[in-house]
Order: structure tokens, then C-alpha cells, then sequence
């Protein structure tokens, strides 16, 4: 029956540099994902703070259904 498929959420956000998304189960992960794509793709441009990181994934991520 279709009603009992569990429907898993990811949070998802977008590179402010390249525009690439990001997805994750959690906020952490999140993050770990943005300081290891910011480091293979734009290690050479800026560094990436943690703590702006962290406001960037509270402000901009959301979630996304993944079916």
C-alpha cells in the first residue's frame, strides 16, 4: 500500500558561490558536505567559516522531500 512508504526528508542548500546543491539528512551533515565541496571546488577563493557556515545553513537551507 502507498500510504505506508516512508517519505525521507534531506535538507538541501545551494553553494553561494557555484550554485551547486547540497543535500544531507541534518544540519551537521550539511555543513560537513558545504566545508568539503568548499574545499575541493573553491579552496583557492576564500575560506569557509564555520560559524558563517552554520547562520548560511539556518538561513537558506530547507527541506526537500526525497521519495
Amino acid at each position: 500500500p502507498r500510504g505506508s512508504e516512508r517519505v525521507m526528508t534531506k535538507r538541501v542548500i545551494e553553494c553561494n558561490v557555484c550554485g551547486e546543491p547540497l543535500a544531507a539528512a541534518t544540519d551537521d551533515e550539511l555543513l560537513r558536505q558545504m566545508q568539503a565541496h568548499h574545499e575541493s571546488e573553491h579552496g583557492d577563493e576564500s575560506s569557509l567559516d564555520e560559524q558563517e557556515a552554520r547562520k548560511t545553513i539556518a538561513r537558506e537551507a530547507y527541506d526537500a522531500a526525497d521519495a
